[in-house]
């Protein structure tokens, strides 16, 4: 249930917000603008209808009389005009059953408060089945803000509009109530207990169903996460082909939650499996400690049998692992988008602070007497440089702060070796948050399963045996530079240096001279080794070049 006032401080009116729910033409007499949507679809026209208190005139039946009647009681150019309730309805109800379920609620709005209500009931959208737009049956109850007699419209219902009162509470339990009623009278009571306690917060709702021992409801609703809200700007655009940042937030918690509710779905298969697995026969003594375990009775000389812990498949383990990861990293993002909203915003101002001090610097006098001014002038100049330099030094640490939030708002490229600092926080939150579920998974992934990345062990063996081969071919290279380097250090060949094979000497031991394939091989090596001096030098050069810049 959503509660919502109608006030023209936003620039709304009673007869607009009638005409769109119920899809009618109205004109609005006070501005003599029309209101048309009586093309529009959706909308259950022959299930909306105006409930009244029995005193009430007969004009207030009259959809167009009624709402230019609440503006005309209003005189403020800021009054609330209307209040709404929209509801969700049970799709498991067919349409005798919202309408009736729909006349309840609306009735007792009117016997609780004297207040003139207009129900209109509307069907899932035609873009429901794309994400798009509201997927469940649900009514619009419009309602007046003041209580009507004979003579017509009186005093506000005040009630409502204190917080403090507890109205608007009691209404959403005693909505919630009521779909239970018409539910359990449908035949559906499991989803009728759901719906009695479907006013309440998330974990009231998870403590309710483990009074009633709804395993089912719990296993899909207990790590889901709070969905965000479209909007109308947000679906129009969308409906267009068009994405929106918001919508992929929305999304992105939206998929999460199907993970969940998949999660549940294979253990209760999983329970479900072992349940109808068949039973081996046992021997006699098995049978015997068996008895002995329902007994409570242990044989004599028979040790106590721990019992065997749970084991669930690895697979499932680390799939809900990434799903608690997935969540947290959520929650991890929009506190670090908060915080780098503030910084953004922080950062900014002192920007225009900067500029706004660097016009305000002080100008060296000239002039005859520019010598009497310049003591004044170098204390002004030194406080101005002392704020210049306080408003960069802000500046440069803001700027540093938004750089760290950038790595808790995103995860880790393909290219990247280890995880983003917001997945490592995150995981660290949902290790704290579940031990027993993080251990579970570290067993899993030690058994070589999938990891959570989706790598197995021999990517892994794969990742390090590339790392080593990396590793040694730099050394060769490193090897090969220094040989070129320092050619005299280089081994001995055939019982010579490369300098005395270079120079044509023969060796201790009266060997020939370099070969002309040896020689050609040697002048290959120092042009190599000058060229290679010619690049460090200018790469020195440009350093220098820029240092000078």
């Amino acid at each position: 249930m959503s509660v919502k006032t109608i006030g023209r401080s936003a620039g709304r009116c009673a007869t607009a917000a009638c005409a769109y729910r119920s899809g009618a033409r109205i004109e609005d007499q006070a501005t003599g603008r029309v209101f048309d949507y009586s093309g529009r679809g959706g909308v259950a026209r022959e299930d909306c209808a105006i409930y009244a208190p029995p005193n009430a005139p007969d004009w207030v039946q009259d959809r167009a009389v009624l709402w230019n009647a609440v503006e005309a009681a209003e005189t403020r150019v800021n009054s609330t005009v209307a209040r709404e309730f929209e509801v969700a309805l049970p799709a498991d109800l067919d349409d005798a059953g919202r309408r009736a379920l729909v006349a309840q609620f609306a009735n007792a709005l009117v016997e609780r408060h004297g207040i003139v209500v207009d129900a209109s009931i509307h069907e899932p959208d035609a873009y429901a089945g794309k994400g798009q737009g509201n997927r469940n049956h649900h009514a619009h109850v419009l309602c007046s803000t003041r209580r009507i007699g004979e003579e017509g419209f009186g005093p506000k219902s005040r009630e409502l509009d204190n917080q403090r009162s507890g109205e608007v509470m009691h209404w959403r339990g005693t909505f919630a109530a009521m779909c239970g009623d018409a539910l359990e009278q449908a035949g559906h009571p499991i989803k009728a207990a759901r719906w009695r306690a479907g006013y309440l917060l998330k974990a009231g709702q998870i403590e309710a169903a483990r009074e009633r021992g709804d395993t089912a409801f719990i296993a899909a609703n207990e790590h889901r996460m709070p969905t965000k809200h479209y909007g109308p700007n947000v679906i129009h655009i969308e409906r267009k082909g068009r994405t929106t940042d918001q919508g992929d937030k929305a999304r992105v918690v939206e998929g999460l939650n199907a993970e969940v509710i998949d999660l549940a779905e294979a253990r209760e298969r999983i329970e479900a499996e072992r349940q109808v697995e068949p039973e081996r026969p046992r021997s006699l003594i098995e049978a015997g400690r068996e008895a002995a375990r329902n007994s409570g009775v242990r044989l004599l000389g028979t040790p106590a049998e721990p019992a065997a812990p749970v084991v669930r498949p690895p697979e499932l383990v680390l799939r809900e692992w990434k799903t608690e990861n997935d969540r947290q990293f959520v929650g991890v993002v929009a506190k670090a988008e908060k915080v780098d909203a503030y910084a953004r915003r922080l950062l900014s101002g002192h920007e225009r602070r900067q500029e706004a001090h660097r016009l305000q610097r002080p100008e060296a006098p000239a002039g005859l007497l520019a010598s009497m001014k310049r003591g004044a002038y170098e204390v002004a100049a030194k406080a101005w440089e002392q704020t210049r330099a306080a408003i960069a030094k802000r500046i440069e640490r803001l700027s540093g702060q938004i750089d760290r939030l950038a790595g808790y708002m995103r995860q880790a490229f393909p290219w990247e070796g280890n995880q983003s600092p917001g997945e490592l926080m995150a995981e660290r939150l949902a290790t704290r948050a579940k031990p027993a579920l993080a251990a579970e998974a570290q067993a899993a992934r030690e058994t070589g399963m999938a990891a959570i990345d989706g790598t197995t062990k021999a990517d892994e063996q794969r990742r390090a045996d590339a790392r080593a081969i990396t590793e040694r071919d730099g050394k060769l290279a490193a090897q090969q530079d220094r040989t070129l380097a320092e050619p005299s250090q280089a081994p001995t060949l055939d019982g010579r240096t490369l300098g005395d094979r270079m120079a044509g000497r023969a060796d201790a031991d009266g060997k020939p001279p370099q070969t002309a394939q040896e020689k050609r091989q040697a002048e290959a090596l120092e042009k190599i080794k000058a060229s290679r001096d010619r690049e460090r030098q200018d790469r020195e050069q440009g350093k220098d070049r820029g240092r000078g810049r």
